[in-house]
C-alpha cells in the first residue's frame, strides 16, 4: 500500500505543476479551464484559479480575512476568482459576509455563490466603476471593503500592485 500512496502523490505533483488544480467528480484532472475560458469570456475570474479557501492579508496595517487560493500545490494567494457555482463554501462566506458587513449588500452567508451573490458582488463593481459581472476576482478584492480579523472595523481592499500574486506572510486560516 506505501508505493501505491506514494504514486499517487507524484502523480498529483506532476498534475500541479503542469497546471492541474484538482481531480474533478469524473475522476478525471481539472485543469482550471473553466467553460467560459474555453469560450473565450474574459470576465474577471476567467483564467484564475478558483477560491478555495481563505487566506489572510494585510491592508493599511490590519489583518483581514479574504477568499483565497490555498491549495495543496500552491502558495496561500488572494489572486483566485469565483462566480455562480465556482467557488468553496468557506470562500463565499467570507466573501458573503464581507459583502453584509461592509459593502451595504444583503446577500445570506450560505456559503452558495448564487444569483443573490453575483447581483451583490455585481452592485459593489457598479459602485466602483469596474466591470459590472458580478465574478468576483482581483478587481472587486481591491474594489470591496473587508472586515478587520478584530471584528471591529471595514478596510478598504488593497491598492492594484500589491495583490499581484497576492501572497501573504500570514499563513492560510483553512
Amino acid at each position: 500500500m506505501g508505493p501505491a500512496i506514494l504514486i499517487v502523490f507524484a502523480l498529483l505533483a506532476l498534475a500541479s505543476v503542469n497546471g492541474c488544480d484538482s481531480i474533478n467528480s469524473d475522476g478525471d484532472f481539472d485543469f482550471g479551464v473553466s467553460e467560459e475560458t474555453a469560450s473565450g469570456d474574459t470576465g474577471t475570474s476567467s483564467g484564475l484559479s478558483t477560491c478555495d479557501g481563505v487566506v489572510v492579508i494585510s491592508v493599511d496595517s490590519e489583518s483581514v480575512r479574504v477568499p483565497g487560493d490555498t491549495g495543496i500545490f500552491s502558495s496561500a494567494s488572494s489572486a483566485c476568482g469565483m462566480s455562480e457555482g465556482r467557488g468553496s463554501a468557506d470562500a463565499v462566506v467570507v466573501l458573503q459576509d464581507a459583502l453584509t458587513r461592509c459593502n451595504r449588500e444583503e446577500v445570506a452567508a450560505d456559503g452558495e455563490y448564487g444569483s443573490q451573490t453575483a447581483a451583490a458582488v455585481a452592485d459593489v463593481q457598479r459602485r466602483a466603476g469596474i466591470l459590472a459581472d458580478g465574478e468576483y476576482g482581483p478587481a472587486t478584492l481591491e474594489a470591496m471593503r473587508w472586515p478587520t480579523t478584530s471584528g471591529t472595523d471595514c478596510v478598504a481592499g488593497p491598492a492594484s500592485g500589491t495583490t499581484g500574486g497576492g501572497s501573504s506572510s500570514l499563513p492560510p486560516t483553512d
